[in-house]
């Protein structure tokens, strides 16, 4: 499978009942963009959004050398907060009709969007969203506030301490 052409794309939420989902303009990532429907090629990646988080207190990434690609890793600085918000939830299989993706913008090639509504083909629940990230091969970090940041702060992008952490189990 091509990442240019997927031959399915992925979106999960804690929201075990959609039958349509529908571009919202609380999730602008882009004012001239406007308001559309995410979706990734990367089931891992789709289930490092189970839990509602932002950029305050997780980060969510992997590296390349350029050969080779890291995990997805979910670092995030208040295991509590995170654990709390976890109710599992469903990732949905989405087709690839009307999306696009602008691989300058988000997360480049693994963020698809669509400005109309899309309807699920599939959908797979789970109970626990941690859970899920685990099976799919997300490394999943609780570090302290400090830790947390350093890895904001590096100018590896955290590359050389999250690697050196160990996932939890």
């Amino acid at each position: 499978m091509s990442k240019l052409n997927p031959k399915v794309l992925y979106h999960s939420s804690p929201n075990i009942n959609i039958d349509i989902f529908e571009p919202r303009k609380e999730k602008i990532r882009d004012p001239e963009e406007g308001p559309v429907v995410f979706a990734t090629p990367d089931k891992a990646l789709a289930a490092a959004f189970f839990v509602r988080t932002d950029g305050s207190w997780v980060k969510i990434g992997r590296f390349s050398d350029g050969k080779t690609q890291t995990p997805w890793h979910l670092v995030t600085k208040n295991k509590r907060r995170f654990r709390r918000r976890d109710k599992g939830g469903a990732i949905y299989h989405l087709p690839t009709t009307g999306f696009n993706c602008d691989p300058k913008k988000g997360m480049g090639d693994m963020e698809w969007t669509n400005k109309n509504s899309v309807k699920p083909i599939k959908k797979e629940v789970f109970t626990s969203g941690e859970q899920a990230m685990k099976d799919l091969g997300v490394n999943l970090y609780f570090v302290d506030r400090k830790t947390f940041k350093a890895i904001n702060e590096s100018v590896d992008h955290g590359r050389s301490i999250i690697l050196g952490l160990k996932a939890e189990k």
